[in-house]
C-alpha cells in the first residue's frame, strides 16, 4: 500500500508541476509522465488531464478553438503533437483501454436532448446499450460508463457543443490555421483512411467494451434507432439497396459476428473497424444529433427551450465531416460478384465505406440540415449551412482528396447518371424537400443584396449541373408511381454486393416506391406531405421567384455607384483619402463597385439556371407575360409617376423600360406644415420597396462628417483656410475656371466643381437642412487632413532628406508635377471636358 501511495504522489506532484509550464513545456512534461507511468497510475491523472485540456470544470483550457498556426506557431505545434494520432494522448488512452476495469463517467446532462428524451422513455440506442449504469429497482444512473478511447472523444466533440464555447465559436476565418479542425483532420484521416487499413487497438485482442460486441447485440427496427421491439436488424429500405451508398447491411459488423456465433471474437473481423465506427458515431451523435424532427410530443415553450442552434464554426467543422465521408465511401473499391448464390467476403474496412452514409450519417444529417434551413438567421451567414448542403448532394466533387477540386474544370464536377443516380434516389428528400425549405427562405430574403443573391446563384448552378434534375424527375416519378404498375429496381453503375438472380438467399426485389417511401418515413417526422420538386406548385412558385429576380436587376442598377471620369489630381494619384464608393444596401451592409456588377450577374445567372432547371420561359418573355396580367398591370401602374398615366408613359417607354426608369422616383408626399409627409400610398410604395427616397448626402462636400481616416483638427483648420481663399478669390476662381483656352481646362482639373444641383424631391429631413446650394468652384484642401496623405507626406520628405534635396527643391518638383500631371489629363481627357458655363 504504501509503495501505492507513494507513486500516486509522485506522479500527482508531477502532474501539477507539469501543469504550471506554458504549453511548449508542458506537453514535454506530460509526454515523460505518460511514457514513464504505469496504468495504474495514469488513470489517476486522465480525468483531471482532459478537463485541463478542454476547459471543463472551471480549467482555462489549452486554446484549442484559440491557437493559431501563423500568430501562435510553438504553441500550435506543440498541442497538435500532443494530441495527434499516435502523439502522447493516444498512447495514454491505449494503455488506459488494456484495462477492462477502468472506466469513466460521463454525465447524461451532457448527450444531444433526442438521445435524453429516449433514455427518459426507456428506449435505449444500441449505441448505448453497453454504457449505461443500471442502479437498484431498474432506475438508471446518472452518468455513463465509458472506455478511455470513448472518454477522450466524447470530451473531444463535446466540446464544439459545451454552452460555454458555442456561444463564441464563430472566430475561424480560416480553418486550416486552427487547431481545432487541424486535428479533426487528423483524426479522420486516421480512423476513415481513404487508403489503407483501419486502426486496430495496439496490445489487445479485442475492444473493451465494444459496442457492437454480440453480447450488447440488440435489434433495431426499421422505424428508427430507438425503438427495440422487432427482431430484423435493420429496416426494409436498408435490405434492398444496391449502390454502395445504399447498401448499410444494417450494421455490417453486427450481422458478421451474428453469423459466425460460434467463432471468438478475436479470431473474426467484427472488431477490426471498431475504433472507427466508434469515433464515427461518437462524431455523428454529438454534431447532428442535437436535433430532431419529430416534436409532435412537445408544445411550444418545450421546443423552444430544447432547440440546439449550431455555432458558425460548429457548420464549418460538419462541412468537413462530410467532405471526408464522400472521399472515404467514394474509395470504395468495386465488388464482382461471381454468383447469386454467394456473397463475397469484403474486409471490415470495405464494408464500412459501404455502410457509412446510409448506416450512421444520412438521418442525422438531414435532421440537422432540416432545422438550420427552418431555424437560422435570415441573413448571409446562412451560407455556411448552404455549403454543407451542397457538398453533400455533389458527392461527384470528392473524389480524390489528392488532386485540388476546381470546380467547372476538373471532369469531375459532372454529374453522370449511370454512376450517381442511385446516390439521388437514396437521399432524394435532400435534393428535394431541402429545395423547398429553401425556396421558402429566398421569398424573404432581400435579393438585391449581393450575398443573398449569390447564395440563390449557388443553388440555381448546382441544380444546373447536366443530367441531374433529369435523374431527381426519375426519382419523383418512381415515388408517385402506383403499386401495381411498379417495375423492378433499376440499378444504375456498381450493382453492390448480390446479383440479381432468383434465389432464396438473394434478397427480395422491392420496387423503388417502396425504398423511397421508407426513406421519407425515417428521414422526416410523422405528418410529413411529399410536394414533388417539378410540380405545379413548384413551377409556379419558381415563377413568382424570377419576377421577384427581374425586380431585384432593376433595384440593383439603382444601386450601381456613378462612374467619376472627372476625378481631380490627387485622388488620381490615390492621395485624396477616400476609398471605393460603397452603396448602402440595408442590414448595415455596405458594397462596393465590384460587388455591384458581379450582383447584376449572378442574377442574370440564377434567371437562366432556374429556368433550365425547370424549363420555364426566358426572362423578357416572363416580363411581358407578367405586364399583360392584371395583377402585372396593377404593379406596374403602382410605379408610374402620380400625374403620369400608363399610356402616357408608354408613349415614351416600353413596359420594360418604363418600370426600370419609374423604379428611382421617390415615394408619394404631400405638402405639410413641416415640410412633405408621405401619403398612404407611399407608405405602400416603400413597404413594398416599389420606390424609395434618394438617401445621400447633398449638402457641401467640405462640411461632410469628419472621418476615422482624418485629422478632426486638419480638417477644421484646413476648412477654414479654402473658405478664406475661397472667399477672397472667387471671381477670379470662377473666370478661369470657365475659360475655353488650356488655363480654363487645367483649372477645370485641379479646382473642385459647384455643387451638385439638389435632386426634385427630398425627405422631410433633407429639405430642412438642405437651405443653399453654391454654383462656385473652389480650391479644397481637405485631403490633406488624410492620414494617408501626411504618410505620403512625410514619405517625400524622408526621401529628400535621403538624397540631400532641400525644402525648396521638393516644392518645385511637386509643382513640375502638378503641371505635367494637369497637360497629361487634358490631353487624356479632351473628348469628355465639358467645362461648366457660368449661368446668370
Amino acid at each position: 500500500m504504501a509503495v501505492t501511495s507513494g507513486g500516486f504522489s509522485s506522479i500527482q506532484t508531477k502532474f501539477n508541476a507539469a501543469l504550471a509550464q506554458n504549453l511548449p513545456q508542458r506537453c514535454t512534461e506530460l509526454a515523460k509522465i505518460i511514457d514513464e507511468h504505469h496504468t495504474k497510475d495514469l488513470h489517476s491523472i486522465y480525468t483531471t488531464l482532459l478537463e485541463n485540456i478542454f476547459g471543463f470544470n472551471y480549467y482555462t483550457g489549452w486554446g484549442l478553438k484559440t491557437l493559431n498556426r501563423k500568430t501562435q506557431p510553438m504553441e500550435f505545434n506543440a498541442v497538435k503533437a500532443f494530441l495527434c494520432p499516435g502523439g502522447p494522448m493516444f498512447r495514454l488512452f491505449y494503455k488506459l483501454q488494456s484495462d477492462a476495469f477502468i472506466r469513466y463517467e460521463f454525465p447524461l446532462s451532457c448527450l444531444p436532448i433526442p438521445t435524453r428524451l429516449a433514455l427518459q422513455e426507456g428506449a435505449v440506442p444500441v449505441f448505448y446499450s453497453n454504457k449505461l449504469q443500471i442502479l437498484q429497482h431498474g432506475r438508471p444512473a446518472n452518468f455513463l460508463s465509458l472506455n478511455a478511447f470513448e472518454f477522450f472523444f466524447f470530451q473531444f466533440v463535446y466540446f464544439m457543443v459545451h454552452p460555454q464555447n458555442h456561444k463564441v465559436m464563430n472566430n475561424w476565418v480560416l480553418p486550416a490555421d486552427m487547431l481545432y479542425p487541424c486535428l479533426l483532420e487528423d483524426y479522420l484521416n486516421h480512423f476513415l483512411p481513404v487508403e489503407g487499413e483501419a486502426p486496430a487497438l495496439p496490445n489487445t485482442s479485442s475492444p473493451i467494451g465494444s459496442p457492437h460486441s454480440p453480447s450488447h447485440i440488440r435489434p433495431q427496427s426499421p422505424a428508427g434507432p430507438y425503438h427495440q421491439t422487432l427482431s430484423s436488424p435493420s429496416g426494409p429500405y436498408h435490405q434492398t439497396l444496391s449502390s454502395p451508398y445504399g447498401s448499410p447491411q444494417a450494421n455490417i459488423l453486427v450481422r458478421r459476428a451474428l453469423i459466425s456465433p460460434g467463432v471468438p471474437a478475436g479470431d473474426t473481423g467484427v472488431h477490426e473497424c471498431w475504433l472507427s465506427e466508434s469515433f464515427l458515431q461518437i462524431v455523428v451523435e454529438f454534431w447532428l444529433n442535437q436535433n430532431s424532427l419529430d416534436v409532435t410530443y412537445r408544445d411550444l415553450a418545450q421546443q423552444l427551450k430544447d432547440s440546439f442552434m449550431p455555432s458558425k464554426d460548429h457548420v464549418r467543422i460538419v462541412r468537413m465531416l462530410v467532405k471526408h465521408v464522400h472521399y472515404f465511401s467514394n474509395s470504395a473499391r468495386e465488388v464482382s460478384v461471381s454468383s447469386p448464390y454467394h456473397s463475397p467476403a469484403l474486409p471490415p474496412i470495405e464494408e464500412l465505406k459501404r455502410a457509412i452514409i446510409p448506416q450512421f450519417v444520412q438521418k442525422k444529417l438531414y435532421a440537422f440540415l432540416r432545422h438550420g434551413f427552418d431555424h437560422w438567421p435570415l441573413d448571409h451567414t446562412f451560407r455556411l449551412m448552404l455549403e454543407t448542403w451542397l457538398s453533400y448532394i455533389q458527392p461527384w466533387r470528392y473524389s480524390d482528396p489528392t488532386r485540388p477540386n476546381i470546380p467547372g474544370r476538373d471532369a469531375r464536377d459532372r454529374m453522370s447518371p449511370e454512376k450517381w443516380a442511385q446516390f439521388v434516389a437514396d437521399n432524394l428528400l435532400f435534393y428535394t424537400n431541402l429545395f423547398h425549405v429553401f425556396l421558402t427562405r429566398v421569398f424573404r430574403l432581400d435579393l438585391s443584396s449581393p450575398r443573398n443573391a449569390y447564395m440563390l446563384f449557388r443553388v440555381a448552378k448546382v441544380y444546373g449541373q447536366p443530367n441531374l434534375a433529369q435523374v431527381i424527375e426519375d426519382c419523383e416519378r418512381d415515388l408517385c408511381e402506383p403499386v401495381q404498375r411498379m417495375a423492378p429496381v433499376r440499378r444504375h453503375g456498381r450493382d453492390g454486393l448480390y446479383g440479381d438472380g432468383a434465389s432464396f438467399l438473394s434478397p427480395p426485389a422491392t420496387n423503388p416506391a417502396a425504398i423511397l417511401r421508407m426513406q421519407c418515413l425515417e428521414l422526416e417526422s410523422s405528418g410529413f406531405e411529399y410536394r414533388p420538386m417539378f410540380g405545379d406548385h413548384t413551377k409556379a412558385a419558381i415563377t413568382q421567384l424570377l419576377q421577384i429576380l427581374i425586380q431585384a436587376r432593376r433595384t440593383a442598377q439603382t444601386f450601381t455607384p456613378p462612374d467619376d471620369t472627372s476625378s481631380s489630381l490627387l485622388a488620381w494619384m490615390g492621395l485624396s483619402g477616400q476609398t471605393e464608393p460603397t452603396t448602402p444596401m440595408g442590414e448595415g451592409e455596405e458594397f462596393g463597385g465590384a460587388d455591384l456588377r458581379k450582383l447584376d450577374v449572378h442574377l442574370e445567372q440564377s434567371i437562366h439556371f432556374l429556368c433550365m432547371i425547370f424549363t420555364l420561359d426566358p426572362p423578357a418573355t416572363q416580363t411581358e407575360a407578367h405586364l399583360s396580367t392584371p395583377g402585372g398591370r396593377m404593379e406596374a401602374d403602382r410605379t408610374l409617376p402620380p400625374d403620369c398615366t400608363e399610356g402616357e408613359a408608354g408613349q415614351v417607354l416600353t413596359p420594360r423600360g418604363r418600370m426600370e426608369a419609374d423604379r428611382t422616383l421617390p415615394p408619394d408626399c404631400t405638402e405639410g406644415e413641416a415640410g412633405q409627409v408621405l401619403t398612404p400610398r407611399g407608405r405602400y410604395q416603400m413597404m413594398n420597396g416599389l420606390r424609395r427616397f434618394d438617401i445621400g448626402y447633398h449638402g457641401d462636400p467640405e462640411l461632410q462628417p469628419i472621418r476615422s481616416f482624418e485629422n478632426p483638427t486638419l480638417v477644421r483648420a484646413l476648412y477654414k483656410l479654402s473658405t478664406l481663399i475661397n472667399q477672397r478669390f472667387s471671381d477670379h476662381l470662377q473666370a478661369v475656371y470657365h475659360r475655353e483656352d488650356l488655363i480654363g481646362r487645367l483649372a477645370y482639373q485641379y479646382l473642385s466643381p459647384p455643387y451638385p444641383s439638389p435632386p426634385t424631391r427630398l425627405s422631410p429631413i433633407q429639405a430642412q437642412r438642405h437651405t443653399h446650394y453654391s454654383s462656385q468652384p473652389r480650391i479644397s484642401l481637405r485631403f490633406l487632413a488624410s492620414y494617408q496623405n501626411l504618410g505620403y507626406l512625410l514619405a517625400l520628405l524622408f526621401l529628400g532628406y535621403m538624397f540631400s534635396v532641400g525644402p525648396v527643391k521638393l516644392v518645385l518638383f511637386f509643382l513640375l508635377g502638378l503641371v505635367a500631371y494637369g497637360i497629361v489629363m487634358v490631353v487624356v481627357t479632351y473628348d469628355r471636358w465639358k467645362p461648366l458655363r457660368h449661368t446668370e
